[in-house]
């Protein structure tokens, strides 16, 4: 199996603007990020782990697809070279979370009432993703 941790799920109002101002609606191309870290000993093993992720999204998912990359968050730092890591998130951790995507990213506005209908049903397809990877690895199959 592997690791797998969830991190910001709901917020993808796109890139902010001149006067770092977001939008206060859901951009059209919100999507589910999966990453993994490619280096440790683990790295090719999370790769694959992250495609099977990528792939329940597309079976599980009710709205939004999903998107694998590597990442360079320090968070599977500890656990890289002791298991195949992946990280759910909102957006990519170095391309859109770094450059400043989500205002509420590690600061107290990251609230139930910041979040819109929309903003739940990523994170919803979020939890999709994951239950349905989950129910794969573990050899899970519907009742008839």
């Amino acid at each position: 199996m592997g690791l797998i941790e969830h991190d910001m799920l709901m917020w993808d109002h796109g890139v902010p603007g001149a006067d770092r101002s977001v939008s206060p609606d859901q951009r059209s191309g919100a999507d589910v990020n999966i990453q993994y870290p490619s280096p440790g000993k683990f790295g090719d093993q999370a790769m694959k782990l992250a495609f099977v992720f990528r792939d329940a999204n597309a079976k599980y998912a009710s709205d939004y697809p999903a998107v694998v990359s590597p990442t360079n968050s320090l968070d599977p730092t500890p656990f890289m070279d002791l298991i195949p890591t992946v990280s759910i998130r909102e957006n990519e951790h170095k391309t859109q979370i770094g450059p400043g995507w989500s205002p509420h990213w590690q600061q107290r506005t990251d609230a139930y009432s910041t979040y819109s209908e929309k903003d739940f049903r990523l994170g919803l397809n979020a939890a999709q993703t994951t239950l349905g990877a989950i129910a794969q690895l573990a050899g899970a199959k519907p009742r008839k």
